[in-house]
């Protein structure tokens, strides 16, 4: 039986989850960190869910491909609106201009999520200090 929660593997590999099935699957083996006194069991689960949130606020895969589309696509949107006289440049490099255009969108877009991802981090090891530091000795545990 034991050995079979050792290979128990939940759908979702996630941060929380990884910390969580860590310590369930190894409190009761020497060596391993307990919960300090002064961090309740509330308190640990707040800050991993609060930690999770922030890595979940980035979106999925799936969002960001669909946002790179639409901050792509949304500059020759644009350019379409204006006659072609009317247009900066010549022929096929108004239309790469607007893509490198949508380029420079996405990178900012992806930017600032990886700044607002970083601050929320920041701001839950800010809130839950002994749970951070217990949370980092489970995960160094081997």
């Amino acid at each position: 039986m034991k050995d079979l929660e050792e290979r128990y593997v939940t759908v979702l590999d996630d941060f929380q989850h990884t910390v969580e099935n860590r310590i369930r699957n190894h409190k009761d083996e020497a060596g391993f960190p307990q919960l300090p006194a002064n961090v309740s069991e509330e308190e640990l689960s707040d800050y991993l869910f609060d930690y999770q949130a922030a890595l979940d606020s980035e979106g999925t895969e799936r969002s960001r491909y669909t946002i790179a589309g639409i901050l792509l696509c949304l500059p020759i949107l644009v350019m379409s609106g204006f006659p072609d006289d009317s247009l900066p440049f010549e022929g096929v490099l108004n239309v790469l201009v607007a893509i490198g255009v949508g380029l420079i969108l996405f990178l900012l877009y992806r930017v600032l999520m990886k700044a607002l991802v970083r601050s929320k981090i920041r701001r839950a090891n800010r809130d839950y200090p002994e749970a951070k530091a217990y949370v980092d000795r489970v995960l160094a545990f081997k």
